[in-house]
């Protein structure tokens, strides 16, 4: 037996998560609803398989947070696992945009309300920031999945989710 190298395991843990249009759906809706959106607009092209969008009205990202944004494990939601008996959100394990990072091309533009303007980030299959650049978008956050679910390829396997 031997060790499997880290992407794969993040690859192979995210399709636990990440295994249809449908879950990358869900999760981007439900991180909307947990930042406050009163609306919510969803867009697939292809079904989904080309391209996703989520844009909502939410709280927005802090600055201070996009740089782990879409690390894995990493959440604004909990402090300890205590935390767990008063939960009121739908995600709390920092798991979404992270295992969506590594099957898809993610970019997230957000703003807050104390910020002048929005920001567009291009996420790698790590959840690491690429580039950013200003963005005219209004408070809230938009979403993208590009080659939407077209998978991000493990050397010449590209890997989809699990088959039922």
């Amino acid at each position: 037996m031997k060790q499997l190298p880290a992407a794969t395991v993040r690859l192979l843990s995210s399709s636990q998560i990440i295994t249809s249009v449908v879950s990358v759906v869900k999760e981007l809706i439900e991180n909307s609803l947990d930042a406050g959106a009163t609306s919510i607009d969803v867009k697939l092209e292809n079904y989904g398989f080309d391209k996703i969008e989520v844009r909502d009205n939410g709280e927005g990202i802090k600055a201070v947070d996009t740089p782990v944004m879409a690390m894995k494990y990493y959440t604004s939601k909990i402090n300890s696992h205590e935390d767990l008996e008063n939960l009121t959100t739908y995600g709390f394990r920092g798991e979404a945009l992270g295992s969506i990072c590594c099957v898809a091309e993610v970019l997230i533009t957000t703003r807050t309300a104390a910020d002048n303007f929005s920001t567009q980030y291009v996420l790698d299959g790590s959840g690491h920031i690429l580039s950013q650049k200003p963005s005219h978008l209004g408070q809230g956050s938009h979403s993208v999945t590009q080659a939407g679910l077209q998978w991000r390829h493990l050397g010449s396997l590209s890997l989809p989710p699990r088959l039922k």
